[in-house]
C-alpha cells in the first residue's frame, strides 16, 4: 500500500470551502443571468425595476418543476369546506384536487387545495391567460357567495417566494414622533394619522406573503399622498391667482402654441390656470417640500410620457379596473412605480414629522 502524501489529503475545511464556492459559483451564475436578462428588458423600453421583476418572471418560468408536467399547479385557499372528490371545470382548464394540504406556508385560511391549470406553453403570456382564468373562477364563487368570504390562490412560479423585514420598537423614538404630532394643530394632525393609517392598513403580514398586495397598497399610498397634499397646504396655504395673472397666464399658453390649441391643450389650459383643482394643489406642495426635486416629482406625478406611468394615473387605472390584474408584469410595472411613490410619501411626511427622509438617488 502506497503511504499517501500528507499534501495529497483533504483539509479539515476543503469540503466546505468547496461547497461555499460551488454556491458561490450558482450564485455568479444566476446573477449574471438576471443582469443580462434585465437589460434586454431595458433595451426594449421598459423602466428597471420593472424590467428587473419580469427578468425574475421570467427565469422561474425557466426552472419550472419537472413534477408539474404541462400544468400549472396553484394553491387554492380560502374559507369553505375542503371538497369531497375532485371539481373539474374543462370550460376554464382547471382541476381542483380534493385533498386538503396541510403542509403549506398558508396558515390563515380554512381549507387549502391543490389545483391544475392546463397551459398551452411554459411562458410568461401563458401564465397571464392562466391567471385570468383562475381569477375567473374564484371571482364566480365570490360573487355567488355575496362576496362574504376570502379567497385567493398562489404559485412559486407567478408569485415568486415571501419575503419581508421584521419592525423595531423603539420606545424613545416612538416618543419623539407622538409628541411632535401633539405639537399640530387639530386639523393638520388629522390629515397626518389619515395618511398613516393608509400607509400601514394595506400592507399584508410577512406570513401573508402569498397573498397579492400591490394594488391596494400603491392606492393606500396615494390615498396617504393626497392627506398630506392637504396637511402642508394647512401649513403653508397655495398662493392664489389673480384674474389678471390668469388670463396673462392663459395668453402665454396659447401664444407659445401659436394659437393652435387642440382639444388636450385646451383641457391643459383650463385645468392650469381656469380651475387648477387637485393637480396645482399637489404642484404647489412638491415645490414647498422638494425646491431641487420638485420639477422631477411632478412631472412623475402629472406630466411624464408614457401617461400609464404617471402616478396619478395609475392611481385611477386601479380605482377604475384598467389594471390588468391578471397581469403579473403589469403588476411588477405598478410595483415598480410604487417605489417612486413611497420617496415622494416618506420625504413629505418627513418634514412634518421627525422620522427619517429616504434619499432618492434616481
Amino acid at each position: 500500500m502506497t503511504a499517501q502524501n500528507r499534501n495529497d489529503q483533504p483539509q479539515p475545511n476543503a469540503a466546505a470551502t468547496d461547497n461555499e464556492n460551488a454556491g458561490a459559483t450558482e450564485a455568479d451564475h444566476f446573477f449574471s443571468i438576471l443582469r443580462k436578462k434585465t437589460e434586454e428588458l431595458i433595451t426594449s423600453g421598459l423602466r428597471e425595476g420593472h424590467a428587473r421583476g419580469l427578468a425574475m418572471l421570467e427565469m422561474r418560468v425557466d426552472q419550472w418543476p419537472s413534477g408539474w408536467g404541462d400544468d400549472l399547479v396553484v394553491l387554492i385557499y380560502g374559507d369553505f369546506d375542503a371538497l369531497s372528490a375532485e371539481l373539474d371545470f374543462p370550460e376554464l382548464g382547471i382541476t381542483i384536487e380534493p385533498e386538503k394540504v396541510t403542509t403549506s406556508f398558508i396558515k390563515s385560511a380554512v381549507c387549502v387545495l391543490k389545483a391544475r391549470v392546463k397551459i398551452p406553453e411554459r411562458s410568461v403570456k401563458a401564465l397571464v391567460e392562466a391567471a385570468a382564468r383562475i381569477n375567473t373562477l374564484l371571482g364566480v364563487v365570490a360573487a355567488l357567495n355575496w362576496g362574504n368570504n376570502g379567497s385567493g390562490w398562489w404559485s412559486h412560479v407567478t408569485h415568486g417566494s415571501m419575503a419581508g423585514g421584521m419592525d423595531k420598537l423603539e420606545p424613545d423614538r416612538v416618543r419623539t414622533v407622538v409628541e411632535a404630532l401633539r405639537t399640530l394643530s387639530p386639523p393638520v394632525a388629522r390629515k397626518v394619522r389619515s395618511a398613516l393609517y393608509w400607509i400601514r392598513e394595506p400592507r399584508q403580514l410577512m406570513m401573508e406573503g402569498y397573498r397579492s398586495d400591490v394594488l391596494r397598497v400603491y392606492a393606500g399610498y396615494w390615498n396617504a399622498f393626497e392627506c398630506l397634499v392637504e396637511a402642508v397646504c394647512l401649513l403653508s396655504p397655495q398662493p392664489k391667482l389673480t384674474k389678471a395673472e390668469k388670463q396673462a397666464c392663459i395668453d402665454a399658453f396659447i401664444t407659445e402654441r401659436e394659437s393652435k390649441l387642440d382639444v388636450a391643450a385646451v383641457s391643459e389650459c383650463y385645468k392650469s390656470f381656469v380651475d387648477p383643482g387637485f393637480v396645482a394643489k399637489a404642484s404647489h406642495v412638491l415645490q414647498v417640500c422638494f425646491r431641487e426635486r420638485a420639477n422631477q416629482y411632478v412631472m412623475e406625478c402629472f406630466r411624464m410620457k408614457p401617461e400609464q406611468d404617471r402616478l396619478y394615473n395609475i392611481r385611477n387605472a386601479i380605482n377604475h379596473g384598467d389594471v390588468d390584474a391578471d397581469n403579473p408584469s403589469e403588476l411588477l410595472r405598478v410595483e415598480d412605480r410604487h417605489r417612486r411613490l413611497w420617496m415622494i410619501v416618506f420625504g413629505m411626511l418627513g418634514l412634518i414629522i421627525p422620522i427619517d427622509r429616504p434619499l432618492d438617488q434616481q
